[in-house]
């Protein structure tokens, strides 16, 4: 392969698609432990929640036709959550706290601020509704629904459901994912020994794996033999590989020599503004994905193509997208296609500062796109896919 060739963003994604990835290893963990994990499975509700109806506000359950035929219920009693729900009687109500179970034959909740209470009778203030207040059966959960899909990030707030489901453990991917800095002139972030430049990069990358297992494996001079010995020893070992820098566009570029020797050199770049020099080889079914030494750069050709190539290794959707309006008026004036930072706030995306080094501005961005040359008007909905965070 021509080192230099570079190929369209949809062509590097076809190769992507048709390439043939090894599904990294499971492992079973208790759900507790299981936030930002990738799950290996789709998981599917067993009961609902709730189970039965319950308050979602405390207040006073009732019966609406008896506030047709009584002036006023009678307080009978008090339920929390966990208690066994009782009949509810003719003219009768009951205090309910937020979360307990509905008397049976309750069918509304009077909120405690909406409820005037005295000698132990009840009187709505306000009229109410069938349901009003009341969390019926599967509204949070439906029996038989699928909680988790296969492929998918379990969120803190999944674990919590999962929880509520009765699940204790989950399967998940172990993703082991290398990341390598290259350089002569680059000096570990973890162990410095003077060299003139830190590797600021790696952390960042390093940072943005919480859904895998990340494994910094230093730096490596520029040197073909060194970096072969380091990428062999990380194929053999790990389920990905991330190279940092020595990724330019050209014959002399050592990485992508390297990866075309040993393995299948998808494609040297793209024809892309700030991704052009992100590439994709696969050894022995494992993807490498190279990164450029540039804060912004080396964050998009990660979500770009590494999370695409993750998210056939997983059989689920790494990437995340979502469509927003321009809060002002973009123009493209570069010749090739061109990657954008957006900050998107209340479905409106504000545009940031274009360049490959501008951190601050990757900090604050929560998204960015690929647009063509031209002029792109305030107000024009776009997709834009979300930053790792």
């Amino acid at each position: 392969m021509v080192l230099h060739k570079l190929v369209s963003l949809e062509k590097a994604h076809e190769l992507i698609e048709a390439s043939i990835l090894v599904r990294p290893p499971t492992e079973v963990i208790p759900v507790y432990r299981s936030y930002w994990r990738i799950s290996a499975s789709s998981i599917v509700a067993r009961r609902s929640i709730p189970s039965r109806p319950l308050a979602a506000m405390d207040g006073y359950a009732v019966r609406l036709d008896d506030l047709k035929s009584f002036e006023r219920l009678r307080l009978v009693g008090e339920l929390k959550p966990g208690d066994e729900p009782p009949e509810l009687g003719p003219g009768e109500s009951y205090y309910v706290h937020m979360g307990a179970p509905v008397p049976l034959g309750a069918d509304a909740i009077s909120r405690v601020e909406a409820t005037r209470v005295e000698s132990g009778y009840v009187k709505p203030l306000e009229p109410l509704k069938p349901g009003k207040d009341i969390m019926d059966v599967g509204e949070v959960v439906a029996e038989g629904s699928t909680v988790v899909r296969a492929g998918e990030v379990i969120s803190p707030y999944k674990v919590t459901v999962l929880m509520m489901l009765g699940f204790m453990e989950v399967p998940v991917y172990r993703v082991r994912v290398g990341v390598l800095s290259v350089g002569d002139e680059i000096d570990r972030y973890d162990n410095p020994s003077g060299k003139p430049v830190i590797d600021s990069i790696a952390p960042m990358v390093v940072g943005l794996l919480r859904f895998a297992e990340p494994v910094y494996l230093g730096v490596v001079v520029d040197d073909v033999n060194e970096i072969r010995r380091v990428v062999e020893e990380g194929v053999e070992s790990l389920d990905a590989l991330l190279t940092i820098g020595g990724a330019s566009v050209g014959d002399t570029d050592n990485v992508k020599r390297v990866l075309a020797s040993i393995g299948n050199l998808l494609f040297p770049g793209v024809s892309v503004s700030i991704l052009k020099r992100g590439s994709v080889a696969v050894v022995d079914g494992k993807p490498i994905v190279t990164l450029p030494g540039q804060c912004v750069s080396a964050a998009l050709v990660l979500h770009e193509f590494f999370l695409h190539t993750l998210s056939r290794m997983v059989g689920g959707e790494m990437r995340e997208y979502v469509e927003a309006e321009l809060l002002e008026d973009v123009e493209v004036k570069h010749r090739m296609d061109t990657a954008y930072l957006f900050e998107l706030a209340g479905g409106k995306a504000k545009p940031l500062k274009w360049g490959v080094g501008l951190c601050m501005d990757l900090a604050k961005a929560t998204a960015y796109t690929v647009l063509k040359r031209g002029y792109y008007r305030k107000g024009e909905r776009l997709v834009f896919q979300k930053l790792v965070k």
